[in-house]
């Protein structure tokens, strides 16, 4: 009796789905690797958008912060910028507390913050002695500028253009403004202070 010779390797047949079964392995990988590495570059492109949003947000806050804002009862008219606020422009003499995209720190004379519409969306710019630099894009169309001088009672319009009298004690007081700005998502809020009256008093400005 002959003895069957025992079979070594693989048929064509299991060839075929071995060479299958990996193919679909492979595919499948690729297709994994390919969804992850799409997901991790819009998780980083999030991420970028949020930490430039977090730049342009603290800038505004700087800018809010470093407006020079005098008591009224020592502003003179033929010295002093007035300061005039709406719902889409903020116009006032600044004196950076440290640099931002718009300026550098100290003296920047004149600050602009412009609301203007573009493509159904919200954008805030600044412009300080160079040209406008965006700060803040919003999905929100009808974002907008606020005032406020205790920070209750709000405003669309603010001006100081002009001296106030004097208290009916005869004190001067410190004066404040708070700014807001809104836009869809984007809520922000800071204030600028006068600081101690009598560091405004010119020696030649009798009150």
């Amino acid at each position: 009796m002959r003895r069957l010779a025992l079979r070594s390797g693989f048929s064509l047949i299991e060839a075929l789905v071995v060479l299958a079964i990996g193919g679909m392995a492979l595919a499948i990988i690729f297709s994994i690797g390919i969804k992850a590495g799409d997901t991790g570059f819009s998780l980083g492109r999030r991420a970028m958008s949020a930490a430039d949003l977090d730049v342009s947000v603290s800038d505004v806050r700087v800018l809010i912060r470093s407006i020079a804002l005098r008591p009224a009862e020592t502003f003179n008219a033929q010295v002093d910028r007035a300061i005039s606020g709406a719902p889409e422009r903020l116009e006032a003499d600044v004196v950076m507390e440290r640099a931002t995209q718009c300026a550098p720190q100290g003296w920047a004379g004149r600050m602009v913050l412009t609301v203007t519409r573009d493509a159904g969306q919200g954008v805030l710019t600044c412009e300080a002695g160079s040209g406008p630099v965006t700060l803040i894009t919003t999905s929100d169309p009808a974002a907008r500028l606020s005032y406020s001088v205790d920070g209750m009672v709000w405003s669309d319009v603010y001006a100081l253009a002009g001296r106030a009298p004097a208290n009916d004690d005869g004190q001067m007081r410190a004066t404040r403004l708070f700014v807001r700005f809104q836009g869809g998502a984007v809520d922000i809020l800071d204030s600028a202070g006068s600081g101690r009256p009598e560091s405004w008093i010119r020696f030649d400005d009798p009150l």
